[in-house]
């Protein structure tokens, strides 16, 4: 296997695991009515928060991340293709 190809095939592997970290939040197969009441307070600001948002956030921002890494990772195996 040559190096385009390795990264071509990692590039899809991110993708792949980026898709399922996005996907986790709507998997959730406890779900409870609740759940958007459960609230975290800042200490510095007295704001108050929803944890489960934050999570959500914190989930798609990771797997957003990974998307971007893999769409790198196939043009580079593009670009050494050539």
């Amino acid at each position: 296997m040559n190096y385009s190809a390795l990264f071509i095939v990692s590039g899809l592997g991110v993708n792949t695991i980026a898709s399922l970290i996005m996907l986790y939040p709507y998997l959730n197969i406890n779900r409870y009515v609740d759940d958007d009441l459960i609230l975290k307070m800042n200490m510095k600001t007295g704001k108050y928060y929803q944890k489960k948002h934050l999570k959500n956030r914190k989930l798609g921002i990771i797997g957003f991340s990974l998307f971007a890494m893999g769409f790198v990772l196939q043009i580079i195996g593009i670009v050494l293709e050539r």
